[in-house]
């Protein structure tokens, strides 16, 4: 499965769209207006909301996400380390390998098996593509991509914006 994720800033509350590999849209991604974004969730096109992210205060130069998806709960964090970012996936057997800074990076499973390849979308700025290869996962897999991407670079590499 290919989903296609888009920052969405035309209204108020968008933060991202989420397309299927044909560009028909399967989640609008939302949450208040504002510097720092702390809530969002995903919106399927018939209202039903089918992910939920809360970003927690930042300590220690740490970021936290509770995440809650149909396949339970869970939590991600996100910390600055000199000139580096890492991202760390908690409370299932998921893991980050990858570049923060350029939005390349796999979540894997315990065996080191690829659940998902998320890359930007050559030539586009604020498009990425996320590859899931374990369908039954993508809900999970899509939330980690979403935190990941709501990191913004433009004042320092541990700010979460959208």
């Amino acid at each position: 499965m290919k989903l296609l994720i888009s920052r969405e800033t035309s209204d108020s509350q968008s933060r991202f769209l989420v397309y299927d590999q044909y560009e028909k849209l399967l989640f609008n991604v939302i949450g208040k207006n504002g510097t720092a974004v702390r809530k969002v969730k995903a919106i399927t096109p018939e209202g039903n909301c089918v992910l939920k992210i809360s970003a927690t205060p930042e300590i220690g130069k740490t970021i936290g996400y509770n995440i809650l998806t149909p396949q339970g709960a869970f939590a991600v964090t996100v910390k600055l380390k000199s000139d580096d970012l890492s991202l760390k996936i908690h409370g299932v057997k998921l893991f980050f390998k990858g570049n923060l800074f350029t939005r390349s990076f796999e979540i894997l499973d315990v065996s080191s098996k690829a659940l998902a390849f998320h890359k930007p979308e050559a030539g586009k700025s604020g498009k990425y593509v996320l590859e899931v290869f374990d369908d039954a996962q993508h809900l999970n897999l899509l939330a980690i991509s979403i935190c990941a991407d709501l990191l913004s670079f433009s004042d320092s590499a541990h700010v979460c914006r959208a």
